[in-house]
């Protein structure tokens, strides 16, 4: 089943940077099979139904001398997310969570929402934006800090390619 490992927070301007293809060779030197990426904000699909993000960000902060938080979706994870009616609107971001949120963070993340997002499959948040991403208090800062957990997001867009190229 092909996955994609989404890295949070690498190649932001002057900050973290990683090359894409050097991030392919030790994806493949991990023995992940059929490795590839998909632009610069750290997307690496691979074909292996195993994994281990301890081992993945142990790795990646070896190399790289920074931690990489990493959360992985199979592509079965995201035809669903795709499937959802509120990722046909215009202006779609996925936070993808690193791990299954509890009872207590759904009721605190309930009695957030406003339009904007939705908790969905206990793993992924689908915010709807009706202004810039940039504008939005929904930012994976707003996220980690009320979940206490690592989350990344990814556009629409990214998250229709990944898929696409998986």
């Amino acid at each position: 089943m092909p996955s994609v490992a989404l890295l949070r927070g690498i190649n932001l301007g002057a900050k973290n940077k990683v090359d894409m293809k050097s991030l392919k060779i030790l994806f493949e030197e991990m023995g992940y099979e059929n490795v590839r990426t998909y632009i610069q904000t750290g997307n690496v699909i691979f074909d292996n139904a195993s994994h281990d993000v301890g081992q993945i960000e142990s790795v990646l902060r070896e190399k790289y001398g920074f931690d990489i938080p990493v959360v992985i979706r199979t592509k079965e994870e995201l035809e669903e997310i795709q499937k959802h009616p509120i990722f046909s609107k215009d202006q779609v971001y996925v936070m993808f969570l690193e791990k299954e949120i509890t009872d207590e963070q759904q009721v605190l993340l309930n009695s957030l929402v406003d339009d904007e997002f939705i908790v969905w499959n206990r793993r992924n948040v689908i915010i709807n934006l009706f202004k810039n991403y940039h504008q939005t208090k929904f930012t994976n800062a707003f996220f980690e800090k009320k979940l206490g957990m690592t989350s990344t997001a990814r556009n629409q867009n990214t998250v229709n390619k990944i898929s696409l190229k998986m």
